[in-house]
């Protein structure tokens, strides 16, 4: 087991968004997380790259270990977030920086690398998801597409174990999706451990390893895509998958 979940509670005010999420990911697997809105993927992802702090939980990734209801200290957070790296929806890019400087940040600022050592790299990663021509484009130069991809390669310079998407194409026109989603199937083919929140049921059906379907701040149901497609067991899950697969 690469990342494990037990017990994870995320309160906002009153409102708890987590209702104790138990969550398994071997690793080189993709796992896609599925649900309508507010019912706490986001939330969730989140909390694996402890961008939230929920207040219960623990989380293992290998031989680390961070137990939520004891504070954490700026270490265990740091070393967190060096396990994993987040492609966001609104891909977060620094808009004075070019391409090449995005995906260069990271490894420069944090992990201390040689500038033309980052360089090199960076382009090998822009070169990976089709973008080498793009290096020193600024992202008003881009289309989303361009600039998520620019998202993903800057998420693989950091070097880490675990990829996180959250909801990776939902800001983006239909057209532009396939490039984003070829790019994150090459990196499943290459065996990257990877946690998809998204909307994109047919990535899921021939990509993921498992698919999770959360409804309100809990994990409804999970299980091999080629089951929880064709026989989901819960009613909500039925009742979900009908509403997204045939909306009319």
């Amino acid at each position: 087991m690469y990342v494990e979940a037990k017990g994870v509670h995320k309160k906002f005010g009153e409102n708890e968004v987590l209702k104790g999420i138990d969550l398994e990911v071997e690793k080189g697997s993709v796992t896609v997380i599925i649900g309508p809105s507010g019912s706490g993927k986001t939330t969730f992802l989140r909390s694996l790259n402890a961008l939230e702090i929920p207040e219960e939980g623990v989380v293992r990734f290998d031989d680390l270990a961070v137990d939520f209801s004891k504070k954490l200290t700026k270490k265990q957070i740091a070393d967190v977030r060096r396990e994993s790296s987040m492609v966001f929806q609104s891909y977060n890019l620094f808009p004075h920086k070019t391409a090449l400087e995005n995906v260069m940040e990271g490894p420069v600022q944090v992990l201390k690398m040689d500038k033309e050592a980052a360089r090199l790299e960076a382009l090998a990663l822009l070169k990976k998801v089709n973008l080498e021509a793009q290096a020193n484009q600024y992202p008003y130069e881009l289309s989303g597409g361009q600039q998520q991809r620019v998202g993903i390669a800057r998420a693989l310079a950091m070097k880490p174990k675990l990829l996180l998407f959250d909801e990776p194409t939902s800001a983006l026109d239909p057209e532009l999706v396939g490039d984003v989603l070829r790019v994150m199937k090459e990196l499943a083919a290459e065996g990257w451990t990877m946690v998809v929140v998204t909307h994109e049921l047919k990535f899921a059906e021939h990509v993921a390893h498992k698919v999770v379907f959360m409804d309100g701040g809990v994990v409804v149901e999970q299980g091999d895509p080629s089951e929880f497609f064709k026989n989901p067991k819960e009613p909500r899950t039925k009742q979900f998958l009908e509403r997204i697969l045939d909306p009319i």
